[in-house]
């Protein structure tokens, strides 16, 4: 008996994972971008991979999953993501070692997201790849992501978030979003509305309710 629940489960859980991987396959694309290593600390290293640990879950949990791309991870986020998650192991994601330049060489279908941006994303569209610093630097490397996206000529976007946007924080927020924040808004967003999406964010950085 105890043989079949065993092997019950793993039938149900392999049903799930097909499901999964089938709606990441028919879903658009998220990238996120680990080519800042040498501007974090070893802490901030870390504290960065365990935030693409939470975009995964977030991935799996969502009713409309992203084919999520990790590109540039080597070095001390690699080391740290390995032991921590098992990377190797995930489903509808993968994983290049290579920078982003290099992965895309046609960057036309790519938008960076980044605070600095003028143009606000106002929906989310399918046939756009959207990449995500991921890096933690406690802000002290402001505007890192846009600089190097408008060195490699891609297209840049800020989420609606601020005074007269769709997103309200808190008089007392950072603006500075963690990237699984970032990644678990764009994954919402594609199938509900930006206030909707803006549920996942912690408490800290929502507005109070009038």
């Amino acid at each position: 008996k105890a043989q079949q629940a065993r092997d019950e489960r793993l039938r149900k859980r392999a049903a799930e994972d097909e499901a999964f991987e089938k709606k990441c396959a028919s879903g658009w694309r998220i990238v996120i971008d680990c080519g800042f290593e040498s501007l974090m600390t070893d802490r901030e290293a870390r504290s960065s991979s365990q935030q693409i640990m939470y975009c995964y879950g977030a991935n799996r949990r969502a009713e409309a999953p992203a084919r999520l791309l990790v590109v540039g991870l080597c070095g001390r986020q690699a080391a740290a993501l390995g032991n921590v998650s098992g990377v190797e192991s995930w489903r509808g994601a993968a994983v290049d070692e290579r920078p982003l330049e290099d992965v895309f060489p046609d960057r036309s279908s790519l938008v960076y997201l980044t605070a600095e941006s003028e143009t606000v994303l106002e929906t989310v569209d399918a046939a756009t790849t959207y990449v995500i610093g991921g890096f933690v630097d406690r802000n002290r490397h402001k505007g890192a992501t846009h600089a190097k996206a408008l060195q490699l000529g891609v297209r840049t976007a800020r989420l609606p978030i601020g005074d007269g946007d769709e997103i309200v924080l808190g008089k007392e927020a950072s603006r500075v979003l963690a990237v699984n924040h970032v990644f678990e808004l764009m994954v919402r967003a594609q199938s509900s509305d930006w206030a909707a999406a803006a549920e996942c964010l912690p408490g800290r950085k929502k507005a109070a309710e009038k």
